[in-house]
């Protein structure tokens, strides 16, 4: 009887470990990145090229990335400051980037490129109208 409990407590055990490891690759593979990693990520790749956005092909999180865009590895300036993406890829598009699992060319997350409206937006003049946007 003993040995019955003990093989069973053997076999959670295993099927334990094994569900927590899967749980750990999913979710290195699909960082949740705060808005100042965001931004630092933004940052560090503005100097990149950006792709044209591909007509008719709409990318998202979860999906695969069109074959008409070209993953890149991630830059170590990047990297080093934000060790979340070490194992990830990009695309920069215009307007947002794509952070890529290589394993499976899944899109992970999407991180909009906003530095044009945040750089600068406070810088002298009067801070009566802080809260009122330019209109584009």
């Amino acid at each position: 009887m003993n040995q019955l409990i003990r093989g069973g407590a053997i076999l959670v055990a295993i099927l334990g470990t094994n569900g927590f490891a899967a749980a750990q690759r999913i979710g290195s593979a699909q960082p949740e990145l705060t808005a100042n990693q965001q931004q630092t990520v933004s940052q560090g790749l503005a100097t990149s090229p950006s792709q044209p956005t591909p007509s008719g092909e709409q990318a998202q999180v979860g999906k695969q990335v069109p074959d008409s865009m070209s993953p890149q590895a991630m830059p170590n300036n990047v990297t080093d400051q934000v060790p979340e993406t070490k194992n990830l890829l990009f695309v920069k598009l215009p307007d947002r980037i794509l952070l890529i699992d290589p394993d499976n060319k899944l899109v992970t997350q999407i991180v909009t490129d906003d530095n044009s409206s945040t750089t600068g937006s406070n810088t002298g003049g009067s801070s009566s109208n802080i809260s009122d946007r330019p209109s584009r």
